[in-house]
């Protein structure tokens, strides 16, 4: 299990991305795998689990806001495991004891049983048929929105000078000086331009910065992108990665 935010949410398309708290690379998922007792917003804090599907991608297996709720989930489905096989094994031992019944009353429970069977066997295809659905459309919706996501290109309009923010100049001067960064684990890792808003590069280009924002908890949405080793470009974001605009650093 791991916990993260809401780093994007396309709701007209019922996916969206997690950011991780403990790794840089960003977790897909999509509204079906989702259990959240409020409306889904970007910056929202979630736990989840994930699996990497076959193209090696990290997709979220299950989203709630509580990591009790997995436990619980997980708890569920052991219980309703464990009273179906319970219920199973009083069918068989039911059973057995009418062997001792006449042969006409063996043959209707006999008769009872099978069609029991059956109903349980059509029961138990149609639920894992449904699930199967619901993954192979949420992979296919994933793959179309990575696509998507790299071919979405915005031009970014240059802008002169620094914008006199305490924390946005006290952020430059850490990544020109090597830190030490606010986020260790996080600060100085790749950016994948996954939206594609900035322009093409080759991956490890570029390299995300937190700049804090007053009075938040968390890291919030401002980042300063570096471009080049050691950095030639900057780029602000204040809107995780919606939107940036570059900044002429000396």
């Amino acid at each position: 299990m791991q916990s993260g935010v809401i780093k994007h949410w396309y709701q007209n398309k019922g996916y969206g991305f997690i950011e991780v708290d403990s790794q840089s690379e960003d977790v897909f998922f999509h509204v079906s795998k989702v259990r959240l007792s409020q409306p889904i917003t970007v910056g929202q804090s979630v736990y989840f689990t994930s699996e990497r599907n076959a193209k090696n991608q990290l997709r979220a297996t299950k989203v709630t806001s509580s990591p009790l709720s997995i436990h619980h989930n997980i708890e569920s489905d052991i219980s309703l495991q464990t009273s179906k096989n319970a219920s199973l094994g009083n069918h068989h031992k039911n059973h057995r004891g009418s062997d001792n019944a006449n042969h006409r009353s063996n043959d209707k429970r006999s008769l009872g049983s099978t069609l029991f069977s059956f109903i349980a066997i059509i029961a138990v295809a149609v639920y894992f048929l449904g699930d199967f659905n619901s993954t192979l459309f949420a992979d296919r919706v994933e793959s179309t929105a990575l696509s998507q996501n790299a071919a979405d290109s915005t031009s970014q309009t240059a802008t002169a000078g620094l914008t006199g923010d305490a924390q946005i100049d006290h952020t430059i001067t850490l990544i020109q000086q090597g830190g030490p960064f606010p986020y260790p684990h996080k600060d100085g890792t790749t950016f994948y331009n996954r939206e594609g808003r900035l322009p093409v590069q080759s991956q490890g280009y570029y390299r995300e910065y937190t700049v804090p924002t007053p009075e938040m908890s968390h890291r919030g949405p401002r980042r300063i992108v570096t471009g080049g080793h050691p950095p030639t470009v900057y780029y602000l974001t204040v809107d995780h990665y919606d939107s940036f605009r570059r900044l002429e650093v000396k």
